[in-house]
């Protein structure tokens, strides 16, 4: 199945992160839940936890080079994902550190909340070995909510314009659509985690949603 939850809870962006190779989970997550990651993103899952909680995948952002943690990170956490992923890691030391809602990125380019400090955004770009462009997307500076990418293409909140839409394909270099998920949200990271090999949504995600999400992240 390509829907799951965690523990009830259907907006699973929020809880977990994935690149192409690993998705990072809750230390407390079901055998269920990391199954339908394994299956349908191809992926190894790595239980851990981020400031002792459940938040993964607001507090971290990824691609295939390298991860950004939040400094709440314990240095038992950071170690393990070190270990665990041998990407290069870097703990993000400014305020903004929700990486996960201020941060998206695929391999190839990156948008980023222009309030990040300067001196951090130059570090995470050489984590992450893509560049980065500040961006503001519909009023929001939460990009990384908005909007998700891989290497196929994106989708992004319904209210975003098509100025915006075409400043990101040009950053990300692969088209996108916008879209919402779990019955209506626009702020589809929440509701979504994906990769080049798939996806999976939270359980309320319509029939519809599916579809778009499949069709802009290029599964079709």
């Amino acid at each position: 199945m390509k829907k799951t939850s965690y523990h009830g809870n259907d907006w699973i962006g929020m809880f977990v992160r994935a690149n192409n190779e690993f998705t990072l989970v809750p230390i407390d997550s079901t055998n269920k839940f990391t199954d339908a990651f394994e299956e349908n993103l191809k992926t190894r899952c790595i239980k851990t936890s981020m400031g002792g909680t459940d938040i993964l995948g607001s507090y971290i952002a990824m691609n295939s080079n390298g991860i950004i943690l939040p400094n709440i990170a314990f240095p038992e956490e950071i170690e393990k994902i070190k270990k665990e992923t041998g990407l290069n890691v870097y703990v993000n030391k400014s305020i903004h550190n929700s990486n996960g809602s201020n941060i998206v990125v695929n391999d190839k380019g990156g948008i980023i909340n222009p309030r990040i400090d300067k001196k951090d955004r130059k570090v995470i770009e050489e984590v992450l070995q893509i560049e980065l462009h500040e961006m503001e997307i519909s009023g929001y500076f939460t990009v990384g909510s908005n909007v998700i990418a891989n290497n196929k293409g994106f989708i992004a909140n319904f209210k975003i314009s098509e100025e915006e839409m075409e400043k990101m394909g040009e950053i990300f270099k692969v088209k996108g659509m916008k879209g919402t998920i779990n019955m209506g949200t626009g702020f589809v990271s929440i509701g979504v985690v994906a990769n080049d090999n798939g996806y999976v949504v939270g359980n309320m995600s319509t029939s519809y949603e599916m579809g778009r999400v499949e069709e802009s992240l290029g599964y079709l």
